[in-house]
């Protein structure tokens, strides 16, 4: 992440989806195989493609609501998607959490539906990281 002054000028951040891990099995071997496929597609990615002004520099602990546009490659797909983070900010770390929803046939996922589970056509991508100053 990239700050100008009072405005975030760049933002960025990957995820490993070959990491991904539930509490079954079965669940992950589905997961990144038949609806993720890892293995053609092991990283998500999100770029911040418009500048977010943060109007004053926050105060240290003070949680604050944002919201961001950019793009997020997801499955092989890169779509521009516009969601409500928040961040707070202490010292040299900003804390950085959010959700983006998604609908699986957007992005080429197929339904995680099989068998005698059905499940929804969408879902969420949820975040929370850090960022310390370089």
């Amino acid at each position: 992440m990239t700050v100008d002054g009072k405005t975030v000028t760049k933002a960025s951040f990957s995820v490993d989806m070959t990491t991904d891990q539930s509490d079954q099995s079965r669940r992950d071997n589905q997961f990144n195989g038949r609806i993720m496929d890892t293995a053609s597609f092991p990283t998500a990615t999100f770029t911040l493609t418009q500048p977010i002004d943060m109007g004053s520099i926050p105060a240290a602990g003070l949680v604050r609501t944002f919201r961001a546009t950019g793009n997020l490659t997801l499955h092989g797909v890169t779509k521009t998607v516009s969601f409500t983070l928040t961040g707070r900010f202490s010292g040299s770390i900003a804390q950085i959490a959010g959700s983006i929803p998604i609908t699986f046939a957007d992005w080429g996922i197929p339904n995680p539906s099989f068998g005698p589970v059905t499940t929804q056509d969408h879902g969420v991508i949820e975040f929370a990281i850090n960022f310390s100053h370089a």
